[in-house]
């Protein structure tokens, strides 16, 4: 008897580079599954048209990369509690000729510095950037009950904006959700700072200026594959310093486990990237 082969892949643009297929790969080879993980590129503007086409192709399951989160999130036609607070999707299940999104970015990096031994619970975190990356992973460091989370970005209002959508479940679970802005940004404040703007991708610069980095808080940036100069100025003061491979490998599992309800082991996962 022959085991039917399940079909998924990542969706993104570009996504060449991206890392997914080897990763579900080594996953599904734990359980022995029989699995096909392909990488489809999609052009701008024809998000959604792709998409059903993918799953009239029997895709059991997507991942989803930049660009498309937010069109992931407009076009599913059911979705997780965590999507709806988060508006972003990055998991998405077809079932019975509907689309089921869900986002697992947020437990992701929340797994992987527990991993690290990062404390979370009581601690002083400041986030960088207010976009859909930062959007994206509110939702999981929250429920971790830090003391604060401050958010700094280099718009204020989209800041602001990001503050008054999280405010209500941030009290809920008696975490302190603050913007500020550089004139008030105390470097030895914090226990972690977590670069979840794209500022190293696309410009090449800091999303805070040298002198606000400090040997005793760890850094972690979101972004992988590349040392950002975010993380060259944290290393340049001996502070402890992670990139996002491992969220990427965390959300991964997640994502498998939505699919196929089994827990893989992430811990040999690393050396093979």
């Amino acid at each position: 008897m022959t085991l039917k082969t399940k079909k998924y892949a990542v969706v993104g643009h570009p996504i060449k580079h991206s890392k997914s297929p080897l990763i579900h790969k080594c996953f599904a080879g734990e359980f022995r599954i029989q699995l096909i993980y392909d990488r489809i590129d999609i052009a701008a503007g024809m998000f959604s048209k792709e998409i059903i086409r993918i799953k009239k192709q029997g895709y059991l399951g997507l991942n989803v990369t930049l660009p498309f989160k937010r069109e992931a999130f407009n076009m599913c036609d059911k979705l997780s509690v965590k999507s709806q607070l988060t508006e972003s999707v990055n998991t998405i299940t077809f079932e019975n000729e509907k689309s089921f999104g869900d986002t697992t970015d947020g437990i992701g990096l929340v797994r992987d510095l527990q991993q690290k031994k990062v404390q979370l619970s009581g601690s002083m975190i400041l986030l960088l950037g207010a976009g859909g990356a930062a959007n994206g992973v509110m939702f999981d460091l929250i429920t971790q009950n830090p003391k604060t989370i401050h958010i700094l970005n280099r718009t204020l209002e989209k800041a602001k904006l990001m503050e008054s959508k999280w405010r209500v479940f941030a009290k809920k679970h008696k975490v302190h959700l603050e913007v500020i802005d550089l004139s008030t940004l105390d470097k030895k404040n914090y226990e972690l700072v977590i670069n979840a703007t794209s500022s190293g991708l696309v410009e090449g610069t800091l999303p805070i200026p040298k002198e606000y980095f400090y040997f005793e808080t760890i850094y972690y940036d979101m972004t992988y594959g590349f040392e950002t100069p975010f993380m060259k100025a944290s290393k340049e003061m001996n502070a402890k310093t992670y990139d996002g491979l491992g969220m990427l490998i965390e959300q991964a599992a997640e994502s498998f486990y939505i699919w196929h309800q089994l827990k893989p082991s992430t811990t040999n996962i690393l050396p093979l990237l």
